[in-house]
């Protein structure tokens, strides 16, 4: 009798943990900048809703800071876009979003850019801290002195090893979660050092082509180690004790984020580069390692790309590395306008494998779109929760 008992209750657990991976979320990237203007008006913010509601979506993930502008309520960044809408419209853009949204069931997730500033060189970051918060190269060459054609990601980059920059990120990130307490958590995208392509596997072997040696980093990291990252020589074991430092600047940051959103009752997730092991060697964001610690509630791989057998892979990777927290599956809609098959193969592929969640990037892509909102739309509603 005991031994039917424990088969039917493992059959049954087998039963609850197949029911739970069968209804994924379904969520939306909604930029603030694009070709649709999405964030511009309380009429396309309707339109964007609706289409939401009509491809199923349950979770949005609102853009609100890129480039060191905002567009919420904002003291620390540029906020002149949040300034014009309710100029325009006499409505606090945020509240209009979320009062819409959960009328109609729906998440709202805070995204937010983290260290990639585009190419802002008049952010007011920079003007209240100066440019030795930007990031440098293995040659001491500051990100300001590259080319535009150079620059990783488009863009330039703040340090992630600076404390000032720590900080000031932290406070910019807990006034949008103070200010906007309905929202339902924080999304953090580049929340990484930037890095080449081709990419290195850490120091050793980048030959002072890696990113992340700034002014401050640097300083605490020759105060703790006696070490030099310019001048140390390359042994294995010094180019491990640098990398890990610049890795632990990222996790102490995400670290830190964690607990001003557990102070109040939010989750925290992250948009990860969907290569784990290019993510951990070359840009230093470890977040299979921030899953594992619990510090994040759920990560989105940026599984962006056409090949569908390629994107199974990827997603197979991320999945079996989520343990007991949650992992969905971004996917890049922008590349398959062509290819509305290729995107309904992905959707299925990742379902199939488990994922907890999956992430159409983005809105702009699919708005004008109907092959695409058609595939969503009937992908979404036969796997919804």
């Amino acid at each position: 009798m005991k031994y039917l008992f424990g088969v039917f209750y493992s059959l049954l657990c087998i039963f609850y943990a197949v029911l739970l991976h069968a209804a994924p979320s379904m969520g939306l990237w909604v930029e603030c900048q694009g070709s649709e203007a999405t964030l511009d008006s309380k009429k396309a913010i309707d339109e964007m809703l609706e289409d939401a509601v009509q491809m199923h979506i349950d979770t949005l993930f609102i853009q609100l800071h890129r480039g060191n502008r905002a567009w919420f309520d904002s003291s620390l960044a540029d906020s002149t876009p949040y300034k014009a809408f309710f100029e325009k419209e006499k409505t606090d853009l945020v509240t209009y979003i979320l009062n819409n949204a959960k009328q109609r069931g729906m998440q709202v997730h805070l995204w937010v850019n983290t260290f990639r500033l585009l190419k802002n060189k008049d952010a007011k970051i920079i003007q209240e801290f100066g440019t030795k918060i930007i990031t440098r190269d293995g040659k001491k060459r500051l990100m300001l002195d590259y080319p535009n054609e150079d620059l990783p990601d488009g863009g330039y980059w703040l340090d992630a090893g600076d404390i000032q920059v720590q900080e000031y990120l932290r406070n910019l990130f807990l006034e949008a979660l103070e200010k906007y307490p309905q929202c339902d958590g924080l999304h953090l995208d580049f929340v990484r050092y930037p890095y080449r392509v081709p990419f290195y596997p850490g120091s050793q072997w980048a030959a002072g082509h890696g990113f992340g040696y700034g002014v401050d980093s640097v300083n605490r990291f020759k105060k703790k180690t006696g070490l030099d990252p310019f001048t140390m020589e390359l042994t294995r074991e010094n180019a491990e004790l640098w990398d890990n430092w610049r890795r632990d600047q990222v996790t102490q940051f995400v670290r830190s984020i964690n607990t001003l959103c557990k102070e109040r009752g939010k989750m925290l997730s992250v948009a990860g580069i969907c290569w784990a092991d290019r993510a951990y060697l070359s840009a230093f964001q470890d977040w299979r390692g921030w899953l594992e610690e619990g510090i994040v509630d759920f990560v989105a791989t940026m599984n962006y790309g056409t090949d569908q057998k390629f994107a199974r892979y990827l997603s197979r990777e991320a999945i079996v590395s989520r343990g007991e927290k949650r992992v969905f599956v971004g996917l890049g809609a922008y590349l398959l306008k062509e290819k509305p098959d290729v995107l309904a193969g992905q959707i299925d592929d990742a379902v199939r494998l488990g994922a907890d969640g999956l992430i159409i990037f983005s809105y702009d892509a699919v708005k004008k779109s109907p092959a695409l909102k058609n595939v969503i739309k009937d992908r979404f509603n036969r796997y919804k929760q």
